[in-house]
């Protein structure tokens, strides 16, 4: 034990006999950080969802060039009145098909719809195996008439496609289109959330109309609508932050208190973006909330330090015994309890989904900056800081009013209160273990609930992605 206080001691007198150099170098290195961080992007990949090393995972990437249907995405479109057995319906799937075929990562093979020529009839006559396309080659979107399109209805029905490229009840038609995981002519990755946003601009954007709805579901339009809804989640983060401001501002009374753990602790979200983009890693839509939990996570441990720098100020300590009195108590227990939450997050990294294993690792990089962050620039900051005399004494005068007030609720831990508290508990733990019998896990209902569809004719509204094709279903 005597050994730790004498090491903890020399760290206390090295950083703060040095504090103007060691400041100089985080300011560097957040400035470096901060270049690295403006480039981090939102990224996202369907492989990255999938378990490695698992027997059905592995053969699956040895067989997904011949096998279809794994990564897909399935764009509807369906006639507000009416059937799709008219002209400027069938002209409209056309439209849409053309359009859907040309996307970047679209596997133009698995490409199928009425007017693809993989959509054909096979049948076994008298005369032998027969087989033709639905829509012939000779049959242009212009030229459609009554009896074409009597002709390709009951093709369709021979064909078996109610129920699978048309709906049951005649009102829509879909495309469906798998994707590749990366570019075979450049080897790029497929980006998720320009396809998700081609498909929301070039597609529903300026294919639909009034006559016409574009639905559209699968995994990439499903992950580009969790990106959209992820960035707003900056205006969560901007509330929570001003409240945090408020909290601390009321417990400490000074603004420079109240910002420092603020500003040390975004400073770490700094690092931990700059570092990712060092290792080639993105920020995955799903993972969104990461830095913000890091975030939270820095200003706990530095009201923990404000707070010891509040006390210490208030018992008349100037702002380098203060700062070195908060650095030398909080240094170890502050240390111990970052690195529990280090070794929390990293043994995600043992689950072998590649999108868990990114967000262990994204959290244990920005929880493991605190300890510099938190423990070591924030007390060096707090140093130079200057409080009045004036500032001492309502800071003691608060310290007691409070300590009334833990006082009074002191009474709990009394042996006959304490007793009636730990019943409450037990019962408390006992109902919860109840309703855990009927706790669900993942989503209630089917589909993506986590997508938002916006219509271009209808007010934004949430869908699922089975709800969307209910009508197919034979």
């Amino acid at each position: 034990m005597a050994g730790i206080v004498v090491f903890v001691k020399r760290l206390e007198d090295f950083f703060f006999r040095f504090r103007l150099p060691t400041l100089v170098i985080l300011v560097i290195f957040t400035a470096l950080m901060g270049f690295l961080a403006a480039q981090l992007r939102m990224s996202a990949g369907f492989d990255k969802q999938l378990p490695v090393g698992h027997e059905y995972t592995d053969t699956f990437f040895q067989y997904r060039t011949q096998l279809f249907g794994s990564n897909r995405i399935m764009v509807v479109v369906r006639a507000t009145q009416g059937d799709i057995w008219t002209p400027a319906s069938l002209k409209k799937l056309h439209e849409v098909t053309e359009a859907v075929l040309y996307l970047p990562g679209i596997d133009r093979r698995s490409v199928q719809s009425l007017w693809t020529p993989n959509t054909r009839v096979y049948e076994l006559t008298e005369e032998g195996f027969q087989a033709e396309d639905v829509i012939g080659g000779n049959v242009t979107p212009d030229a459609l008439d009554a009896e074409k399109i009597s002709r390709i209805q009951d093709r369709v029905g021979r064909g078996g496609y109610i129920g699978s490229l048309v709906a049951n009840d005649g009102t829509a038609a879909m495309i469906v289109a798998d994707l590749l995981e990366e570019d075979p002519s450049t080897h790029q990755k497929l980006d998720y959330l320009d396809l998700a946003g081609k498909l929301e601009k070039d597609v529903r954007g300026k294919l639909e109309t009034p006559e016409h709805e574009i639905e559209i579901v699968g995994f990439a339009k499903q992950i580009g609508d969790i990106a959209d809804g992820a960035k707003g989640v900056a205006i969560f983060f901007a509330l929570a932050m001003v409240l945090t401001v408020l909290a601390v501002y009321w417990y400490c009374r000074s603004v420079l208190l109240t910002m420092l753990p603020i500003v040390c602790s975004s400073v770490s979200v700094v690092w931990q973006f700059g570092t990712l983009t060092l290792l080639g890693f993105g920020l995955d839509p799903l993972a969104i909330l990461v830095p913000f939990l890091v975030f939270a996570i820095g200003v706990s441990h530095g009201v923990q330090q404000i707070n010891a720098i509040s006390k210490a100020v208030a018992n008349g300590a100037d702002s380098m015994g203060a700062a070195r009195e908060s650095f030398s108590s909080l240094f170890i227990p502050g240390t111990l309890a970052l690195v529990t939450a280090f070794v929390g997050f990293i043994t995600l990294v043992i689950i072998p989904i590649p999108m868990i294993r990114e967000l262990g690792i994204a959290a244990s990089i920005g929880v493991g900056y605190k300890i510099v962050t938190n423990l070591i620039m924030l007390p060096v900051t707090a140093s130079y800081f200057r409080f009045s005399r004036d500032y001492a004494l309502r800071l003691e005068d608060l310290q007691n009013k409070r300590g009334k007030i833990i006082e009074r609720l002191g009474f709990i831990a009394d042996i006959n209160h304490a007793r009636l508290v730990l019943a409450v508990a037990v019962v408390l733990f006992g109902v919860a273990v109840w309703q855990s019998h009927g706790r669900h896990i993942g989503a209630l209902q089917p589909g993506a609930p986590s997508c938002v569809r916006t219509h271009a004719t209808t007010p934004t509204s949430p869908i699922s992605s089975n709800a969307s094709i209910s009508a197919w279903t034979p």
